[in-house]
């Protein structure tokens, strides 16, 4: 059965889930990396993606309002304006002083960005109290490109990230996502294992297994599309736990071998 036949009947049928009950387990975690990587795909096309453009354009019109005219040679700021000069507010503040005079985070502001003469430093705070923690770290600028530093400026640097980054978080999402279902689908197999040694038709610990890790399939599915719709007020968590318990209780009760003196019940997919 190939990929997408096997997802579209894992989707609308209990008794298809028969038809993976005995594959070995290794066939199973081969479907779950091939499930992780397409959904991964739809969920940054359909929400990192639009994500982290939406923020740039944010983040790039709040730094171009009040800036003052600086720019980049050789790793070095070079500015004729007054200093230090602020602009911002109290959520988003940014800070260019090359003279020194400001070498610290401003304590009054959530996260800045402070631009030295060599190196800039970005700050957040973990609350908007006073005395909150504060998180720095410096960032020299040397092999930064010459140029203005502006909103185009940085949002080609942004771009440019992005095409590093993408690769790097579809591969994080497909390990994460792939642990993250084959621990969930293990802790319940060792758990119905218990279960079934009293049942006149036990299922087995690796048919088990095979179970739980395609069940995850239809649960997947509804979260990533609904998160990438960026629906609103809506309990992911609660939404795949409610999918994953149907379709996984649903289907090993259709995978059981009935003897003889069982009746047998009917899908109700």
């Amino acid at each position: 059965m190939n990929f997408a036949r096997t997802v579209i009947h894992l989707c609308s049928s209990f008794w298809s889930y028969r038809e993976v009950r005995d594959l070995p387990v290794t066939s199973s975690v081969r479907y779950l990396l091939k499930l992780m990587a397409v959904l991964a795909l739809v969920l940054m096309a359909g929400f990192f993606v639009p994500w982290a453009i939406e923020g740039c354009n944010k983040f790039v019109q709040r730094f171009d309002n009040g800036r003052p005219a600086f720019f980049v040679r050789d790793g070095h700021v070079i500015t004729s304006a007054q200093q230090p000069a602020r602009w911002g507010d109290a959520d988003l503040l940014f800070i260019l002083d090359t003279t020194g005079k400001v070498t610290k985070p401003d304590p009054i502001a959530l996260r800045g960005i402070l631009f030295a003469t060599d190196s800039f430093a970005f700050w957040t705070k973990t609350t908007n109290a006073p005395n909150a923690a504060v998180f720095s770290r410096e960032q020299k600028l040397a092999g930064f490109p010459d140029g203005t530093v502006n909103g185009d400026y940085i949002r080609h640097l942004i771009n440019a990230t992005l095409w590093v980054a993408l690769p790097l978080l579809w591969v994080l999402l497909i390990l994460v996502g792939t642990l993250t279902c084959l621990l969930q689908a293990y802790l319940f197999s060792i758990a119905a294992s218990f279960l079934e040694r009293g049942m006149p038709s036990p299922i087995h610990m690796n048919q088990l297994l095979n179970i739980a890790i395609h069940a995850v399939t239809p649960a997947a599915i509804i979260v990533t599309a609904y998160t990438a719709m960026r629906l609103e007020n809506l309990d992911l968590w609660l939404l795949y736990l409610v999918a994953y318990g149907i379709f996984l209780i649903g289907a090993t009760n259709a995978c059981r071998d009935h003897t003889a003196s069982e009746p047998r019940e009917n899908d109700l997919l």
